[in-house]
């Protein structure tokens, strides 16, 4: 294989060859056909998404002497001088390294001499939001009044930073990342081509993590074929770019479906533990929902719409259509899209899946029926089966339920009237005082002693931050001051931290911690920690704390106090 770079040696040489971008294409070609040429182009998009190619292909068909159609011949002196980089009539300017005033005044000098070869002398100024606002200005003037013979056309990644002078002067294309798809059949050109055997898996991986971007596809492509050797693997590709199988996002989905919140986590935190890229399943995570978002809606003809799956995959997606909605499935594409951002900069790369994946359950996602209800329009409210924290005591108790037989084995064994109707299959109706005794029996099997909880305070407390960084400062002046069967009271200080703590997200976030560590099941009751009156001399001080609590809060943290001025 040659040495030069894929996505140079496989640069389009024609419109025909582009992939994607057909309304940019369409126009520009036309513009050729009619001969209706502009003066001033600009082209915007994220990276490698065909902006230079797309420049230096108008360049070459403006000049092209034996043009067919809008396609230049690439036969011509001038096309073949624009394939070798040594055309004078188009000159490339990275505005990155010519920021200046003094770099465009000279463009201006130059623009003003006729073209060697072609009809027009072509200016193409790569990433020119990077000019000074002098270099805008001189730029400016030449693009109001330009030579007839000179074409200007730029690009840039962040559009926000040209100016709306330059903008009113230019005719605009906006370049949209590619589809998986599409780049997935250039890879497959390229690799036949280049007489190389890879999986179909390890393209759609490498699809997947190039983010829309065919030049990084490309590049991720000669990373790989240098690594390894022939045949390239799906195993293999995931080993070198830090992926993983779509089998774990199945896996992932079917947890948070079956409401196992821990699981969900532990998942989680072990992918990063193998090495993992998170903000690159994240990434594919999202490409998978977006096709369950289709699935869902449209069970019968969502996986005919789909691309590239194999029968195993259609099986997973219909599965898990039958778990969630449609608006189940766009609740969790905004949270792991949030996740997915903020993952990059993360200093705990699995922290914002982890929170993703507790706000996701804590928006009680209905499961099972629900997402078929709501799907095929029934009329019916959607039933949503809850996972309660704790054993819930049901008005009738028939044998036939296995769940009932362990909740009720205590009091069987106490009362044998009980046990000879459960025996003879009787339906029997239990009043409140038996589910007072029912209630009483399970929270004693679950009771912590507060000793217990003290101990392992601080790795609770750890937990909780981790699961949710934004609760360190309602937790910092925290503490387990009562223990009653199942339940735990909290006091904190300040009456904002009681109400921070009582949401419901972070309730779920606590019991999450007291589960994870104590491995039982808690129920949780913030307090207002009771404080001392204070001193006489102390009053003034401590009425400005109480109007103001966060100056309280300061002093508790930093070991100070407040002085009444005398």
């Amino acid at each position: 294989m040659s040495s030069t770079a894929l996505y140079r040696k496989y640069r389009p040489q024609t419109f025909a060859e582009v992939v994607g971008q057909k309304h940019v294409v369409t126009t520009l070609t036309n513009a050729l056909k009619l001969a209706r040429i502009g003066q001033a182009y600009l082209l915007t998009g994220p990276r490698g998404t065909g902006k230079t190619t797309l420049a230096r292909l108008f360049a070459k068909a403006v000049n092209c002497s034996n043009r067919h159609g809008a396609e230049p011949c690439n036969k011509c002196e001038h096309c073949v001088l624009m394939a070798e980089g040594r055309s004078f009539d188009v000159i490339e300017i990275d505005a990155a390294s010519h920021t200046g005033v003094d770099n465009i005044r000279e463009l201006r000098e130059t623009a003003n001499l006729p073209p060697t070869l072609g009809s027009h002398k072509i200016y193409i100024i790569d990433e020119v939001h990077m000019l000074s606002i002098g270099a805008f200005n001189a730029l400016l003037k030449t693009l109001e009044e330009p030579p007839a013979h000179v074409i200007f056309i730029l690009a840039t990644t962040a559009l926000n930073k040209v100016p709306d002078t330059i903008l009113s002067r230019c005719q605009r294309f906006d370049l949209s990342r590619f589809p998986v798809k599409s780049i997935i059949e250039k890879l497959e050109m390229i690799t036949k081509q280049e007489k190389l055997k890879i999986d179909r898996g390890a393209l759609e991986m490498i699809a997947l993590t190039a983010e829309g971007g065919m030049r990084d596809a490309e590049s991720l492509l000669m990373q790989i074929i240098s690594l390894e050797a022939s045949p390239i693997t799906e195993d293999k590709v995931i080993e070198v770019l830090g992926t993983t199988k779509k089998l774990s996002i199945v896996t992932l989905l079917r947890l948070i479906g079956q409401r196992e919140l821990y699981a969900s986590l532990r998942f989680v935190s072990s992918l990063s533990e193998d090495g993992a890229d998170l903000s690159i399943f994240s990434g594919t995570l999202l490409h998978y929902l977006r096709d369950l978002l289709l699935v869902s809606a449209d069970p019968l003809n969502g996986p005919s719409e789909l691309d590239l799956l194999t029968d195993e995959q259609q099986t997973a997606l219909l599965e898990l259509a039958k778990i969630f909605s449609p608006a189940e499935v766009v609740r969790m594409l905004e949270y792991f899209q949030i996740a997915q951002v903020t993952s990059k900069t993360s200093v705990i790369p699995e922290l914002p899946l982890q929170i993703a994946i507790v706000k996701i359950l804590s928006d009680n996602l209905p499961t099972g029926q629900a997402g078929n209800q709501q799907s095929t329009g029934n009329s019916k409210p959607p039933h949503t089966p809850a996972v309660p924290s704790k054993p819930s005591i049901p008005s009738t108790i028939k044998k036939e339920s296995p769940k009932v037989e362990t909740k009720t084995a205590t009091t069987t064994k106490k009362n044998p009237s009980v046990a000879k109707a459960l025996a003879d299959g009787q339906e029997l109706r239990i009043t409140n005082q038996d589910k007072e005794k029912l209630t009483t029996a399970s929270e004693v099997q679950n009771s912590i002693s507060l000793d217990t909880i003290q101990e392992k305070w601080s790795i609770i407390l750890n937990t909780a931050k981790q699961l949710n960084a934004g609760l360190s400062l309602a937790l910092s002046t925290s503490r387990p001051i009562e223990t009653t069967g199942s339940t735990v009271v909290i006091a904190v200080k300040y009456p904002f931290h009681k109400e921070r703590l009582n949401e419901r997200a972070n309730q779920l976030t606590l019991a999450t911690a007291f589960d994870t560590i104590l491995k039982s099941k808690i129920k949780i009751r913030i307090v207002v920690e009771d404080t001392p009156a204070p001193k006489a001399n102390e009053a003034s001080a401590a009425n400005e704390a109480v109007l103001n609590p966060l100056v309280s809060q300061a002093m508790d943290l930093l070991g100070g106090k407040l002085v009444s001025e005398s």
